[in-house]
């Protein structure tokens, strides 16, 4: 596992997850290394946009990217965009404000997860992938 600066200088964390092409739904999240409960397998930054401005992003082929927040959304950087949808996730997403535009998604273990797992989390606005064509397995 390669270790990853997280934090001061002196503080390094390693990386519980790697990103691998699968054959049915392009790139995916998996652990590289059994993950606790609780635990953060990840942070991205994201940016969050008001109302007209999700409206205009819907209409880009980035949509797919963002997390609905409410009469907000953010568009999220970085690993949790490969993220894959499953009705039993074994991973969650929190927030974290940074500013009024730009916040940190953490995605944290919903359950232990075992190495060489693919981590998934659920989809809250799943009808709007559906009705664009989106196919989960």
């Amino acid at each position: 596992m390669n270790p990853v600066r997280h934090g001061p200088a002196d503080e390094f964390q390693l990386r519980l997850h790697c990103v691998r092409e699968t054959p049915d739904k392009g790139r995916a999240i998996f652990a590289v290394t059994d993950i606790p409960k609780n635990s953060v397998v990840l942070e991205s930054h994201a940016v969050v946009l008001q109302g007209e401005d999700c409206e205009k992003l819907s209409e880009t082929s980035v949509w797919i990217y963002r997390f609905a927040l409410g009469e907000e959304c953010a568009l999220v950087f970085g690993d949790i965009s490969f993220c894959n949808h499953s009705a039993t996730p074994n991973a969650a997403v929190s927030w974290t404000r940074l500013s009024p535009t730009t916040a940190v998604a953490s995605l944290v273990a919903l359950t232990d997860i075992k190495a060489n797992s693919e981590i998934v989390m659920n989809y809250a606005d799943i009808e709007e992938y559906v009705r664009r064509g989106v196919v989960f397995s």
